[in-house]
């Protein structure tokens, strides 16, 4: 599990990499054949990570190298950064129209000595880079590397006719869809039933009973069913599959020879089409589709049925009605799970209830996760149960945006907040472990190496704070209660993020050094100023200041923040 998470996370970190490395080839003289090989260095590893991630590597090499290109893809992230940042920098002074040189941390004022500088630790990236590409080919195959990044996901083809899991709770919900296909008069020929919900809600399952349903049966003259989760890239081959199925065999390639015999076999006849796990969110594509079925066959009472986990494709495919499959009861989860777990005969004592009960509500309505945990306890002792129960997660496939359901947008279309299942919570956490870490008890002696998220509760002095910040050499995000002594806080240099609170009363002048720094929390400090030396950081997008009653102005120069997005100032 662990690692397909990291392989993610590397995959778009590399991805973005990619990107910026692209932009700025053609932004600064004298380095572009360095940037030019990182790109391709860079473009080699997605390829490895693509074959990797299709094939779910799990050697416990696969693992170490992917941890040292995680180390080396920041280390490039932070590389280019600082080249951005020394393009913002020399914008801000001609802005401010500033005559003076002004020679800042990294001395870049110098054109010569910046590029000679960025050029060399380009190459020292290349070479590390390198020596990551010759070690992933000893267990990945090098012929899949290829000048195209593009990645497909390996999916499973779902079909009509697997015989489901376990199913509790969908009678009412199937019962009335089967009634929509059937009973209700429809003037028009080609009707659209979106099922949408959240992955492990069990939409295939659920079309899968709809289009099974002996009524159903009955009342349709063809039904066909396709998986779109392998992305059919045109509409042209996703008819083509259709006559396929209806045929079991094409030999034409032409999309009018394609149309013209499906018109042939769908003549006069009403059909059920039941499109599984669309992804497809253009518009276009969607009505070219659905128009071609119109004329094809013009009876009506034609019906589609399209499963998604998407709201948009939802909206597309019918934007007056989508059907959202809903969660589970706890009682319906405790069913699937005992049903998993016991046969038939078997009395469920009282002491195994009381815990399945338990993780049936940690379930959270998902049948996909009571399927899994109910087969999962086949056969186990009590201890086992118990086991599971404290154990706070599950080993599910890792999808991010599939694991965190819906999200409030604002008016711009900007999630603002959205909720997370409370396994997927208890896996990320768990997963999270090597790079977040919360200093309590004035303990700091045991904070991982690699460690990039770091929350410091109380620490006793100095010394302490300095043997807490050396350990994190590798910090991105800092969230401390104690004011961070000046000597250290310039440390560490690829901070992206900085909160303090409470004893704060003032923020460094070091902070300049930080040039990496997007956010600043400085609310329910006793803060009186900012430094002016906060106006050279030119990559900070947001600044907070709530609860500060002791905060008298804002620096004079803040118009030199030209990325700022989010300045936050206000009293409780």
């Amino acid at each position: 599990m662990a690692e397909s998470v990291i392989d993610s996370a590397v995959q778009v970190l590399v991805e973005k990499l990619i990107a910026i490395a692209s932009e700025e080839i053609g932004l600064i003289f004298g380095v572009k054949k360095e940037l030019a090989s990182l790109k391709d260095s860079l473009t080699r590893i997605q390829a490895f990570l693509n074959d990797a991630s299709k094939r779910q590597v799990a050697e416990e090499a696969a693992k170490s190298w992917l941890k040292d290109l995680e180390s080396i893809a920041y280390e490039a992230e932070n590389l280019l950064d600082e080249f951005n940042y020394e393009i913002v920098r020399r914008k801000v002074e001609i802005k401010n129209q500033m005559k003076r040189k002004v020679c800042f941390f990294f001395c870049f004022s110098n054109p010569v000595l910046f590029r000679s500088k960025l050029a060399h630790k380009i190459k020292n990236l290349n070479i590390k880079l390198k020596t990551v590409n010759d070690t992933a080919v000893g267990y990945l195959i090098p012929s899949r590397i290829a000048n195209s990044a593009t990645f497909v996901p390996s999916v499973t083809e779902t079909d009509s006719v697997t015989v489901d899991p376990i199913v509790v709770g969908r009678g009412k919900d199937v019962s009335m869809i089967v009634d929509m296909l059937v009973k209700n008069p429809n003037d028009e020929v080609v009707s659209v039933v979106p099922i949408v919900g959240m992955g492990g809600l069990g939409k295939t399952t659920f079309a899968r009973l709809v289009f099974n349903d002996q009524r159903t049966v009955k009342h349709f003259h063809k039904r066909i069913w396709v998986c779109v989760s392998q992305n059919f890239d045109s509409t042209t081959n996703l008819f083509k599959r259709i006559l396929e199925l209806v045929r079991n065999d094409v030999q034409v390639e032409a999309r009018e020879a394609i149309l013209q015999k499906l018109k042939k076999e769908l003549k006069d006849k009403r059909f059920l089409f039941v499109l599984d796990d669309l992804w497809n969110e253009e518009q276009q594509y969607w009505e070219d589709f659905r128009s071609s079925l119109v004329g094809i066959n013009s009876v009506n009472g034609n019906f589609i049925i399209v499963t998604t986990r998407s709201e948009r494709v939802a909206s597309i495919v019918n934007p007056r009605y989508q059907h959202s499959l809903g969660i589970l009861s706890d009682d319906d989860c405790w069913d699937i799970i005992k049903m998993r777990a016991f046969s038939n005969e078997e009395e469920v004592s009282e002491l195994f209830e009381n815990i399945g009960r338990k993780i049936a509500r940690k379930c959270g309505g998902l049948p996909l996760a009571a399927n899994m945990i109910g087969a999962t306890l086949q056969r186990k002792e009590i201890d086992d149960w118990t086991s599971i129960l404290q154990s706070g997660f599950f080993r599910f496939k890792w999808r991010y945006e599939c694991c965190t359901p819906g999200g409030k947008k604002n008016k711009f279309g900007i999630i603002k907040h959205s909720k997370m299942h409370d396994l997927v919570h208890d896996l990320a956490c768990s997963i999270s472990k090597a790079e977040t870490f919360n200093v309590e008890n004035h303990k700091s002696d045991a904070i991982p190496p690699r460690v990039r998220n770091l929350a410091i509760s109380s620490l006793d002095d100095q010394e302490s704070y300095k043997k807490a910040l050396n350990n994190a050499i590798c910090l991105r995000a800092l969230f401390s209660n104690d004011s961070i002594p000046d000597s250290i806080l310039g440390d560490c240099k690829n901070l992206r993020t900085l909160s303090l609170q409470e004893k704060t009363e003032e923020l460094s002048p070091s902070i300049t050094k930080l040039i990496h720094l997007r956010f600043i929390d400085v609310s329910s400090t006793a803060i009186t100023a900012f430094p002016e030396s906060i106006c050279k950081l030119y990559n900070l997008q947001t600044l907070r200041a709530i609860d500060c009653s002791e905060l008298q102005e804002l620096p004079s120069q803040l118009r030199s923040l030209i990325s700022l997005r989010h300045l936050v100032v206000k009293a409780v």
